[in-house]
């Protein structure tokens, strides 16, 4: 024993290996959706802080990293999905998930290529409630004319995996109305825009992305499903006034996560990053500006916790998808 100790003493045995510290190198945040939309210029907005945290609040001297946004749409963001889930669990390549909208196959029961439970999930940045738009143009000035239009309403959309799409057939199939689906738009601006062309007569979509979208008031909002409609929307109705306050559940969030298997000191430092970012002065006045709600939780378990609470409540709409 005594040998023993004298060797290491002497550095004669070598001992593990310290682990690395991260980041060490560059970070890569996969968009699934095209450049423009909503989870496009939320995730844009939050990289630079990110990259703050990491280079400056974390306690360590890493200057030179960055945080990369990198679109890749396809497929209604299975695309994203499926690459995010095979690259190595180290925390340098993340996603931003749409939630329900990538839970869709598993609350069908289907397989898209990948496991929406076995992503190591970090944390929430945002989330929001869904909108009813048309042209203001169109001949639709409230909700009740799109109910009673003869024959079903042509809803541009990105995909049947868009928590958009998913929104749209409760919604519609709740007001007892058919709709007819126009795929292949790559992002929730792309499809609005169809609309203000006449292409379809109604879409949904996020409230803080229609806000944006709106700025010169081509659009009608004419429902809000929240509890409370937002002052933005003047003459839109929500789900209590129609009778239908379940609409208001059709919410989305915005979420985070990296392949499966990432160390739990990863997840934290991660979880930690995302906090400081969505807590940061500038992304609070710039949610309060835009309408863009932003939020983050305080662990990696209450981010997984928000994530299957969302996806069951969708699992009861099964038969619409």
């Amino acid at each position: 024993m005594r040998f023993l100790t004298a060797l290491v003493a002497l550095g004669l045995i070598a001992s593990a290996p310290a682990q690395a510290a991260f980041p060490e190198k560059d970070i890569t945040i996969v968009i699934p959706y095209g450049p423009g939309g909503g989870f496009d210029t939320l995730t844009r907005k939050l990289s630079p802080y990110i990259e703050e945290y990491f280079r400056e609040k974390s306690g360590k001297s890493f200057n030179k990293i960055k945080v990369v946004p990198k679109n890749m749409p396809g497929a209604s963001g299975k695309k994203a999905a499926v690459y995010t889930s095979k690259q190595k669990p180290d925390g340098y390549t993340v996603q931003i998930f749409n939630i329900p909208g990538h839970g869709l196959p598993y609350i069908k029961g289907e397989n898209p290529g990948y496991d929406i439970e076995g992503y190591s999930w970090l944390n929430r940045v945002g989330g929001d409630s869904y909108v009813v738009v048309v042209s203001k143009e169109g001949p639709y000035k409230k909700l009740d004319d799109l109910v009673n239009k003869s024959g079903d309403l042509k809803i541009p959309e990105q995909g049947p995996g868009s928590t958009s799409n998913m929104a749209n057939r409760i919604t519609w199939s709740t007001l007892g109305k058919g709709g007819e689906y126009i795929y292949g738009y790559k992002s929730s601006r792309d499809y609005t825009t169809a609309v203000l062309r006449g292409d379809g007569d109604v879409t949904m979509l996020a409230s803080g992305s229609a806000k944006r979208y709106n700025k010169g008031g081509d659009y009608n909002i004419l429902a809000h499903f929240a509890d409370k409609v937002d002052p933005a929307f003047p003459g839109a109705v929500n789900g209590k006034d129609i009778g239908h306050p379940e609409l208001h559940s059709l919410g989305l969030l915005r979420i985070i996560a990296g392949p499966a298997g990432m160390s739990k000191d990863v997840m934290d430092e991660w979880n930690n990053a995302l906090s400081y970012a969505v807590n940061h002065p500038d992304i609070q006045a710039w949610s309060a500006k835009t309408g863009n709600p932003v939020k983050a939780y305080d662990t990696t378990a209450e981010t997984r916790k928000a994530l299957m609470d969302t996806l069951n409540y969708f699992k009861k709409f099964r038969a619409v998808f």
